[in-house]
């Protein structure tokens, strides 16, 4: 029985411990969905690689986290080997392992708990404002977006239709969207930008509703093309 214990004790601590790195990231704002898919990609060294990564990539607080998931993951693994060794000489210390899980489950139902995340989200949002720049936040994070909430960049093509037109075309009147940049080779123009005529190669940065932007520009979003 013992080497049954152990695999569902294991199992246990390693379930535990993708909830409470996933609290901790959904704390900093991260979708719970999100969060659950990167910690298990971090735990297995797999996966970290997606898009969805640059979401943590590029938040401070949440490089953190991540930077423990991952020594974790390493650490469980030597762990792992060590037990194994222990089961071969029946030494294999089920009580510690039972107390280390119960002391995650713990740990986990307080993270649960809305005043602990409450606390958490922010004692994380102090520390955003106060120890780190602007320029360290990630991107939606700066721009406080919403769940309808996008920033795109807007490819403009040889053949398309706002070629030499002024940048203003790109936003329908009454649109719930911005021009924040356009991007012209290494250059970037940031002034007057409704008044820029558009031209072939450039990137239109653009902050807006998330569903006017896929919806209107569809086939001009860098990156979609295939």
């Amino acid at each position: 029985m013992t080497e049954i214990e152990f695999i569902v004790i294991y199992l246990v601590i390693m379930a535990l411990v993708i909830e409470i790195a996933t609290m901790l990231f959904v704390t900093t704002g991260l979708k719970k969905q999100i969060a659950r898919y990167q910690v298990i990609s971090m735990l297995t060294a797999t996966g970290f690689t997606t898009d969805e990564a640059t979401l943590i990539i590029d938040h401070p607080i949440r490089r953190k986290i991540s930077a423990a998931v991952i020594l974790f993951g390493y650490f469980s693994l030597a762990v792992m080997i060590s037990s194994i060794a222990s089961l071969l000489s029946n030494d294999l210390r089920i009580n510690w392992l039972i107390a280390v899980a119960g002391s995650l489950f713990v740990a986990l139902l307080l993270l649960k708990s809305k005043g602990i995340k409450s606390f958490l989200t922010t004692k994380f949002e102090r520390e955003m404002d106060e120890e780190y720049d602007l320029e360290d936040w990630s991107l939606k994070a700066a721009l406080s977006l919403g769940e309808n909430d996008k920033v795109a960049l807007i490819d403009i093509e040889e053949d398309s239709k706002y070629l030499g037109q002024p940048a203003q075309e790109l936003i329908m009147k009454d649109a719930d969207l911005h021009l924040l940049f356009i991007r012209r080779g290494s250059v970037i123009l940031r002034k007057s930008l409704f008044e820029v005529q558009l031209q072939a190669g450039d990137k239109v940065m653009i902050f807006g509703e998330k569903g006017h932007i896929e919806k209107d520009f569809e086939d001009m979003l860098s990156g979609d093309k295939k």
